[in-house]
């Protein structure tokens, strides 16, 4: 199954970019652990707005572990363009239709798996809640810009690009749209490392999977993720 016309990489080049990205964020990690960088951003945790910038920087660099490698291994190499990766636009009433037909369904199969685990006896095992940003950026204004930014903007792009314009495209068209879906979802919600609330990152990864399997486009999945990190983003900044 071909999503958006056939694609130029391989699945040799998808493992060269998760080795790449892996290389990059544990050099980043060696940078900070042995530069003093830890130790000065522990320094400028006593003042609110420098830490909640170095913070942005941080994952701005954390983001660009993600897209550099992308960039090496598969734009420059085979010379694409921003629609080979799904930047297919099927207009706004049948994206606003897709997105909410996906968001019902998102939380009516979250409220299904919760029953279910509360009736065979696991509880909420899997769905304690993510570590929040304002555990990071804290609650002063500039903190949550930043951590706004990062949660309604910036990561609903990368992801999006990243998981399903390259992985999921790569995984659909080489061992069709089922396992596709299933393994795109298990590595998206392990390499977000908060195996205490995998159970709703799974759901999220299985639902934007489907929602682009189905619409051949990026933008209704960026859309909807958009719409569910703004509605979790105030529910968290109201509590």
């Amino acid at each position: 199954m071909e999503l958006y016309g056939r694609h130029k990489w391989l699945v040799k080049d998808v493992f060269n970019v998760f080795v790449g990205a892996f290389i990059l964020e544990f050099f980043f990690y060696l940078v900070l652990k042995f530069s003093g960088a830890q130790e000065y951003m522990l320094y400028l945790q006593e003042n609110s707005i420098l830490s909640a910038v170095s913070l942005f920087v941080l994952y701005l660099i954390q983001s660009l572990g993600l897209l550099l490698p992308l960039w090496y291994f598969v734009v420059r190499k085979y010379g694409l363009e921003i629609k080979h990766f799904g930047f297919n636009w099927i207009g706004a009433k049948k994206t606003a239709a897709w997105i909410f037909a996906a968001y019902l369904f998102y939380v009516g199969l979250s409220i299904f798996t919760i029953m279910l685990f509360s009736a065979v006896g696991i509880g909420s095992l899997g769905f304690e809640p993510q570590q929040s940003l304002f555990e990071f950026f804290g609650n002063n204004v500039v903190g949550v810009i930043f951590a706004g930014f990062i949660a309604i903007v910036l990561a609903p792009f990368v992801e999006e690009i990243f998981f399903r314009g390259f992985v999921l495209n790569t995984l659909v068209e080489r061992i069709g749209a089922g396992w596709g879906i299933v393994l795109t979802a298990l590595i998206f919600a392990s390499v977000h490392f908060e195996f205490q609330s995998i159970v709703p990152l799974l759901i999220l990864a299985f639902v934007l999977n489907i929602l682009y399997v189905k619409t051949k486009s990026i933008w209704p999945g960026i859309l909807f993720h958009v719409l569910n990190n703004t509605i979790a983003f105030f529910v968290l900044l109201l509590l």
